[in-house]
């Protein structure tokens, strides 16, 4: 039994206020060290675009709509969180030694907008993580895609599934392929193609000053 249960006080807080207070608890146990980050897929990927085959759908929203959230819950959000928690797992077995290890995949912050998320991500990134590790498929999800991204720009190690580097050309091309598929069955792949173009000259800013 508990001292305290929680109470049904509400709180009115702006989204800054809200960042802080998730990042003073993953402070809690970085005390100050840098982890690993699991980027894997979660509402984008390839998982989706399979099940949107499936269903002859075009995008998430329309699986949503045509086939109830539950559908997109069950065969999307589920499997991938499982398969984010399953990553992390390996990645610290690889690892040998006590590297904290961050997965995105359980953390929730309802009322935030996707940009808000890919905010709070991309600050993680850049302040508390030493190296970033990406899940199989990556290239095909718009959050890795945008977070190896990241990673680039702030010179931060990159490595695949198996914990081998995983190089910006390399990167690149992995991400122009999955553009290419995903293309010609008419999907949208607007972020995707950003996040290839804030890579790409990511890589001329890097060469121009060699």
């Amino acid at each position: 039994m508990s001292f305290y249960e929680p109470s049904d006080s509400r709180f009115t807080r702006h989204y800054r206020e809200e960042v802080e207070m998730a990042f003073s608890a993953i402070d809690c146990v970085l005390c100050g060290e840098r982890a690993i980050y699991g980027s894997t897929e979660l509402t984008t990927g390839r998982r989706l675009y399979d099940v949107l085959r499936e269903f002859g759908l075009p995008t998430a929203a329309a699986l949503k709509e045509k086939q109830g959230r539950d559908a997109f819950t069950t065969r999307v959000w589920n499997p991938n969180c499982s398969a984010a928690l399953r990553f992390a797992e390996e990645i610290r077995r690889s690892c040998q030694s006590r590297t904290l290890v961050i997965t995105p995949a359980p953390f929730t912050a309802p009322g935030w907008t996707q940009p808000e998320y890919l905010a709070f991500w991309e600050t993680l990134l850049r302040t508390r993580i030493k190296q970033v590790w990406l899940n199989r498929n990556w290239q095909f999800s718009n959050g890795c895609t945008f977070e190896f991204a990241v990673a680039v720009d702030a010179g931060l190690p990159t490595a695949d599934h198996d914990g081998h580097a995983l190089s910006v050309d390399r990167a690149i091309d992995l991400m122009t392929g999955a553009i290419a598929t995903l293309k010609s069955e008419n999907f949208d792949t607007s972020s995707l193609e950003v996040n290839l173009e804030r890579i790409t000259n990511r890589r001329k800013t890097a060469t121009a000053v060699l």
